[in-house]
């Protein structure tokens, strides 16, 4: 059954598996913040990452360069687009009294790059 799955994946363009990818990524990004699992601060170095990691890799000819450029971009684009989520997030923790936090059942593994 899983090989019949992925041969029905292999019919998507990847103009389409690339702009699902981007949603999916934005939605938990979200999500992540919302539930206190990123702080908005991780969230945007954690773009800022993905975005020079997209401009340190343009290089060679001028479709890849292009390429990671525009991912770049995007990247940084998504971030600004995600700024008022952040804000709202910035705003709500001054004016609400902080709440006990809930007992984790996992460490928080993810270690944003400097």
């Amino acid at each position: 059954m899983v090989y019949c799955q992925f041969e029905a994946m292999t019919k998507f363009s990847t103009d389409a598996a690339g702009f699902a990818a981007l949603t999916i990524s934005e939605l938990m990004l979200q999500q992540c913040v919302l539930s206190g699992l990123f702080t908005a601060e991780e969230a945007r170095r954690l773009l800022l990452s993905a975005a020079r990691r997209h401009e340190a890799a343009a290089e060679g000819p001028e479709e890849k360069i292009a390429l990671n450029m525009e991912a770049a971009h995007l990247i940084r684009a998504l971030g600004s687009g995600l700024e008022p989520l952040f804000r709202e997030r910035r705003d709500s923790s001054k004016t609400v009294a902080p709440r006990k936090p809930a007992p984790k059942s996992r460490p928080n593994w993810v270690r944003f790059p400097d």
